[in-house]
């Protein structure tokens, strides 16, 4: 049966409006979906000849003949029943805007953006364009994806220029058209408007660069370089890592069409036997730039001697690379949105540096060396993605600076067999306990300690001709100083020396009281936890009427206690015993207690002494805490409040210091105790709730 053609819709397209033909068998089904877009300047003819006697099956077998790589039974002219003609309107959607902030939240959203809600089951490609600002990159994508339809919104004003990333699907060629910001553009924020068309470019699966320069600039082959390594150092391993992850192909190099625009000039032709490609990755190379992350890059020029720019090459190759699956295939929206986000969060946040080195700088973090002002080679917001731990790392050796003394000691026997150990200079020994440490330290000085080679040297161990240890078993290098990081020596032999005399003092002065308590007080070694609070006891405190043990903020009240010997001056008491003495009903129980009277007197005189020689000693001791301080813990004078939980420090709360960080924290902070080797401190010492994790 002769196929019946009939016609509907404008005949006279303009300028932006695109037909989409329908084409229907005798049973009414759709062969093709209304996503064969036809150029408006053949609309009309289209229209003549179905609206004629002769046959049309010419000229929808050539148009099927050039498509048919990428829909090869998208026409069927011997099933034709009717044609419909009529315009297509798409919209182009925000996908990314200026702060680099995502504008569509899940896959959903996107499939509704690009008008495909009811396919669950697409699978697409993504094609940015790039180039300098005025390039006509918008103008460009409409008129290879569209057929001239202003899709992406384009303008002769000077101030005219895209922002962010726009979008806009095209249903025939499966095909995330993406419209970038054009680079060399007016802009406070140029540093993170460049990263995030390298964050574009990355998710790309092919790569339009416009230029309608006379001759290819420096500029295009810097970006492309520069581009190429931002792909290669810090994006394929997250795109490779989501892919793996949604079972999809690894990721390949996107290929690169260089699209050159001419009026005067001469475009790239082949020479002498060599393409106008190689002749391009012959520029790279005398630039000393590589492209490796590209997989291929082709050039496309036209010379248009002040004519309209004839689109139909860029057109063509890009077609064929979009119906061609061998290097990367079609995604799903989803994976993409998720590549898009992955590398969005990981690199993200202002670019503080004047001075960027392009693109390393505006993908790493921020972090500098105080000491000698390298630049942590690490991505940006490592520590977010890394358990929180803040750890730089420089690619170069640091210097040595006297105010932060970061000089540090490896040995040298596990350097030579590949094994990295760092020894730090110290009072004692390991197995040492802290007295004996001492005495050696007093007679051989300080102490170098491997932990596999054990002792390696002694400061003092012959009466002379000791020689530098930097010189025979270690070898010196210098640590890097980042912004927080505490550096600084860690001999702190003074300190362990007024660590270890207040720590007998208290031995000796809890013995000595002991031994005088009444008879009536709960023996000490029976109270380990306050009778009130039920909190574990470090200090005991008696109350005076009770006799019970009990912890300082429980027994800080002080009342008469005559009647066991006490005197009429105010005692401590606990807080049983003050709320009883002072309640309406509370009756004062006449005790009489003369044989522990003798007692009570002793104990008393044994307060007045130990409270006075603490005076006496504890002087001397703040004096020479300063002195005695190890390098690397904050002075006194410079910390107001707890590291950890921020409370002041105050006649309450006690300062302590932290012996891994040097930081000043509260006791509630630093409960737990471990050995700090890396600082010298072989057996448990206290250490902050933030260095125990």
């Amino acid at each position: 049966m002769e196929p019946r053609r009939s016609g509907r819709g404008s005949t006279g397209g303009g300028p932006g409006v695109a037909y989409s033909l329908r084409i229907e068998n005798a049973a009414g089904m759709s062969r093709i979906p209304a996503s064969l877009s036809i150029p408006s300047s053949t609309g009309p003819a289209i229209m003549s000849s179905l609206a004629s006697d002769t046959p049309c099956d010419t000229y929808f077998n050539s148009m099927a003949s050039q498509q048919s790589s990428i829909a090869p039974d998208i026409l069927n002219t011997q099933e034709m029943r009717s044609v419909d003609l009529e315009p297509v309107e798409k919209k182009c959607f925000k996908l990314i805007n200026e702060k680099e902030e995502l504008q569509v939240k899940n896959a959903k959203e996107l499939l509704s953006k690009m008008g495909c809600s009811s396919d669950k089951n697409l699978y697409i490609k993504v094609v940015s364009i790039f180039g300098n600002t005025g390039e006509g990159k918008s103008y460009t994508l409409n008129e290879i994806f569209f057929n001239g339809a202003e899709v992406f919104k384009t303008s002769a004003n000077q101030s005219s220029c895209t922002l962010g990333v726009w979008g806009a699907y095209d249903p025939f060629t499966k095909a995330l058209v993406l419209d970038t910001e054009g680079m060399l553009g007016i802009s406070n924020s140029s540093k993170q408007r460049k990263r995030l068309l390298l964050k574009v470019l990355a998710i790309s699966d092919i790569i339009i660069y416009r230029t309608r320069a006379e001759r290819l600039n420096t500029d295009m082959y810097k970006f492309l370089a520069e581009a190429s390594r931002a792909y290669t150092k810090y994006f394929r391993g997250d795109l490779e890592a989501v892919a793996r992850k949604a079972e999809c192909d690894c990721i390949f190099g996107p290929p690169v069409f260089i699209f050159h625009d001419t009026r005067h000039t001469n475009v790239l032709t082949e020479e002498m036997g060599q393409k106008p490609e190689e002749q391009l990755k012959e520029n790279f190379t005398k630039q000393d730039l590589k492209i490796d992350g590209f997989n291929s890059i082709h050039y496309i020029g036209e010379r248009n001697n002040g004519r309209d720019t004839d689109f139909k090459r860029i057109k063509k190759v890009v077609f064929e690379e979009l119906s061609n699956i061998n290097v990367r295939s079609p995604r799903q929206p989803k994976i993409i949105l998720d590549m898009l986000d992955t590398i969005n969060k990981k690199f993200s946040g202002q670019i503080q540096s004047s001075e960027p080195a392009f693109p390393d700088e505006y993908f790493t973090c921020t972090s500098v060396c105080e000491a000698c002002q390298s630049r942590c080679c690490l991505f940006m917001n490592h520590y977010k993605h890394d358990n929180g731990s803040k750890h730089h790392h420089a690619e170069r050796q640091c210097k040595y600076h006297h105010k932060f003394d970061n000089k540090v000691f490896i040995c040298r026997k596990c350097d030579s067999e590949g094994e990295r150990r760092l020894v730090v200079p110290k009072t004692a020994s390991a197995k040492d306990s802290t007295w004996l440490g001492l005495a050696k330290f007093a007679w051989s000085g300080y102490v170098l300690e491997c932990e596999k080679c054990g002792i390696i040297y002694r400061s003092r161990q012959y009466w002379y001709g000791n020689e530098s240890p930097d010189r025979t078993v270690v070898k010196e290098e210098y640590q890097h100083v980042w912004q927080g990081s505490v550096m600084g020596s860690t001999a702190h032999a003074g300190r362990q020396v007024l660590e270890g005399m207040a720590a007998l003092a208290k031995v000796v002065s809890a013995w000595l009281t002991n031994q005088v308590n009444p008879t009536y007080w709960k023996p000490n070694h029976l109270c380990t936890h306050c009778k009130i609070c039920q909190v574990g006891l470090d200090t005991i405190h008696h109350c005076r009427k009770c006799g019970d043990g009990f912890c300082d903020p429980c027994s800080e009240d002080k009342m008469p206690v005559p009647e066991l010997g006490w005197g009429e001056e105010p005692v401590r008491v606990c807080k049983n015993c003050y709320k009883a003495r002072n309640s309406e009903t509370g009756q004062v129980e006449d005790y009489e207690w003369s044989s522990d009277a003798q007692t009570v007197r002793a104990r008393q005189v044994t307060e007045v002494i130990s409270g006075t020689l603490a005076t006496v000693a504890k002087y001397p001791l703040d004096f020479l805490k300063d002195s005695a301080r190890p390098s690397y813990w904050v002075p006194d004078d410079m910390i107001t409040q707890c590291v950890v939980c921020n409370a002041e420090f105050g006649p309450r709360l006690p300062l302590h210091h932290c012996r891994a960080c040097g930081q000043g924290v509260c006791s509630s902070c630093s409960p737990n105790l471990r050995s700090v080797k890396e600082r010298g401190w072989d057996h448990p010492v206290r250490v902050c709730n933030n260095c125990i994790k």
